[in-house]
């Protein structure tokens, strides 16, 4: 029997090589798993920034007139309710791929959609928890002008002031970083004297700032970053601060048996290593595959389906949400090293995700604005 995928996938400036990277992944986790009699047929398109409404013509093309078992695609924030729309009309299956820069809605719950996601809202609250409980009661915002236009500071926000946190400071870099000094910056920390940094920056200006701050009297402040700030991927030298942390719910550097099997196996294959959309298709492989061992098919209520189940992978037990997102058990704190020129992110600490759900009452009510791109499609 021929399993027919349809594919959608974006383009990334910080990630130029997005969309081979997550094939890569999940062709890795697909391939040992699926049983001779379903030999998968990937029908791939590009979706550029995943904005535009032909993203959603091509869904339905793909569900009507190439007669796909299952959907994997990225998508716009704004056009979630849509995509929503199109798997309830058809009553066929949905895998939603995102980092989660921003927070889903109720509207997005659909038993025919999966949401495979990174988590990041859920770790920038959790940074925010963690910050005032273990850092300090008073925190500075910093965020560039593009990673500032998601909900990564609002979700830190919630985190902090629920745990007794006052915002002392907040800076947004200007759309043109490559001009900026940052000394604007450093000015407005020592005026206001935070505890602790939440630092939302990517790609080459996070690199800027976080020479920035290590060259300056302010090295040793406790620091959050997004985890897209310390990625591993992201292979420059760069001077560090001494107290930089990240929460993400991965870690490449942990002891997960199955993340060792997994980068071992993409490295052997691929001869190079695996990043966070690789760890993405990985996941939607190892979902696709569970489903053929345990069902012989795609559920066509996939979010139905993995509502009660608990599924092994890289980044350990994931579990999934009223709202059809995955959750890890655990998030990991990291802190950030230099090795031979390298990003290394050194798990210091796990942390229970038992608080993940928070995060979806507290966003409900606030609308999306910003940019309409998902995070880091560009």
């Amino acid at each position: 029997m021929e399993l027919k995928i349809g594919v959608l996938l974006p383009k990334s400036d910080m990630f130029p090589r997005l969309a081979i990277d997550f094939l890569n992944g999940f062709k890795l986790s697909f391939n040992p798993s699926t049983s001779q009699n379903y030999v998968p047929k990937l029908l791939i398109e590009s979706v550029g920034n995943a904005t535009d409404s032909s993203l959603l013509e091509r869904v339905e093309r793909m569900l009507l007139q190439e007669e796909t078992d299952v959907i994997v695609c990225f998508c716009s924030y704004f056009m979630l309710d849509s995509l929503v729309t199109i798997a309830n009309s058809y009553r066929k299956p949905i895998v939603h791929v995102t980092l989660a820069a921003r927070v889903l809605k109720p509207t997005h719950v659909s038993p025919y959609v999966l949401h495979l996601s990174l988590n990041l809202c859920q770790s920038s609250y959790l940074s925010g928890q963690y910050a005032a409980t273990h850092f300090g009661k008073k925190a500075a915002l910093l965020s560039s002008f593009y990673d500032g236009g998601y909900q990564l500071t609002e979700s830190f926000f919630q985190g902090f002031t629920d745990n007794e946190g006052e915002i002392v400071y907040n800076y947004v870099s200007p759309l043109d970083y490559k001009s900026e000094t940052f000394d604007t910056m450093i000015e407005g920390l020592k005026t206001t004297n935070p505890d602790v940094l939440f630092s939302v920056f990517s790609y080459k200006e996070g690199n800027k700032v976080l020479a920035k701050l290590a060259q300056s009297e302010l090295n040793s402040i406790p620091t959050v970053a997004i985890p897209l700030m310390t990625d591993e991927s992201n292979e420059v030298e760069v001077q560090l601060p001494e107290n930089f942390y990240s929460i993400a719910s991965w870690a490449f550097g942990g002891d997960i048996k199955l993340m060792e099997v997994f980068k071992s196996s993409y490295l052997s294959k691929y001869n190079e290593n695996p990043n966070i959309f690789s760890l993405l298709g990985d996941e939607v492989g190892l979902v696709l595959a569970h489903c053929l061992q345990n069902e012989s098919s795609i559920p066509a209520q996939v979010g139905t389906y993995f509502s009660n189940k608990m599924l092994s992978t890289p980044r350990g037990e994931l579990r999934f949400s009223k709202y059809n997102e995955s959750i890890p058990q655990y998030f990991k704190l990291r802190k950030l090293e230099g090795t031979r020129g390298n990003y290394q992110n050194a798990v210091i600490e796990v942390l229970d995700s038992s608080f993940s759900e928070i995060i979806y009452k507290k966003m409900e009510d606030l609308p999306y604005t910003g940019w309409k791109n998902p995070y880091i499609c560009t």
